[in-house]
C-alpha cells in the first residue's frame, strides 16, 4: 500500500487517478532490401518492464480525471492483511 502526499489535485481537488510511468517498447522496423527503413506501425510493449517515473527528490507525478498533473512524494506502507498474517507465530 501507498501514501501520496499530496494526493489531491492542487488546481480542481480531486483525488489522483494514477501515476506517470514510463513503459519500453521495441518499435518494429520494415528495412528494404537497399537498407532504407520505415516504421512498421506497431510497437511490441514490455510490461513487465513498467516502472514509476520519480524525480531526484523521489516524488511522482500524479495526474487527475482532468489532466492535471503534480508531483507528490510517496511512503510504501505495509498492508493491514498482510502484517496479520506475518505477525501470526
Amino acid at each position: 500500500m501507498m501514501r501520496f502526499d499530496p494526493w489531491k489535485c492542487p488546481e480542481c481537488g480531486d483525488d489522483a487517478e494514477g501515476t506517470l510511468e514510463t513503459v519500453p517498447g521495441l518499435a518494429l522496423l520494415i528495412i528494404d532490401p537497399d537498407g532504407t527503413a520505415d516504421y512498421a506501425g506497431e510497437t511490441q510493449m514490455d510490461w513487465d518492464g513498467q516502472r514509476t517515473i520519480l524525480d531526484d527528490e523521489g516524488r511522482v507525478t500524479l495526474q487527475c480525471p482532468s489532466g492535471h498533473q503534480w508531483r507528490a512524494f510517496v511512503k510504501e506502507e505495509p498492508d493491514p492483511l498482510t502484517q496479520e498474517q506475518d505477525d501470526e507465530p
